[in-house]
């Protein structure tokens, strides 16, 4: 399984790479990183096995979490954006994270974890995602002040999700987990650029 999902991930980089427009120039591959030893994969916290640990959970479902709040995000910048800029980054951000969402949970599955979806409750961290209340402001906002919002919304958004990355590659253990990590480092870094630069105009 470990192979099929290595195979889909080094796809899915391919694919994110080429279709995202707001790549940086010249940025160097994400290498993926070499596996682990079993001295370094055992030494992670309690919960450990010998192919992940606490960092790998954590990154993996917080990520989910993450993802699956930007496509709601995307969508509604499908329905209310004005500017067309703004609709085509949506569109290619849900394109992006869906996928990686799935990839994430398989990930987990493979692991032998329960597939939980950061929610409200159960007093997990949830300083990485939108709050309630930025949620109702997109909501009520129209035209091209929707398009603004959105925009700095998303932004801050992106930047979690790389802080949350690359706590990954400095904590985690796993290196299918590394790889999808730094697919989400160099794409959405490359997307606060593009959104930045619209914020600009």
């Amino acid at each position: 399984m470990r192979e099929r999902l290595l195979g889909i991930c080094s796809a899915g980089v391919l694919l994110l790479t080429t279709a995202c427009d707001g790549s940086e120039e010249g940025a160097a591959p994400a290498e993926r990183p070499s596996r682990p030893s079993a001295t370094q994969t055992s030494a992670g916290a309690t919960g450990a096995t010998q192919d992940h640990n606490r960092s790998d959970l954590e990154f993996a479902r917080e990520m989910v979490a993450h993802h699956a709040q930007a496509e709601v995000v995307a969508e509604l910048a499908l329905e209310r954006a004005s500017d067309p800029e703004v609709k085509d980054l949506a569109e290619r951000i849900k394109a992006a994270q869906s996928p990686e969402k799935k990839q994430i949970m398989d990930l987990l599955l493979m692991w032998g974890e329960d597939v939980e979806v950061t929610g409200s409750g159960g007093g997990h961290d949830h300083s990485h995602l939108m709050s309630e209340e930025a949620f109702q402001q997109l909501h009520q906002a129209r035209s091209a002040e929707f398009d603004e919002l959105w925009l700095r919304s998303m932004i801050e958004h992106h930047e979690n999700a790389v802080e949350l990355a690359e706590a990954q590659l400095r904590d985690g253990s796993d290196s299918l987990a590394k790889l999808f990590a730094q697919t989400i480092v160099d794409r959405q870094r490359a997307e606060v650029t593009e959104m930045t630069a619209l914020l600009q105009r």
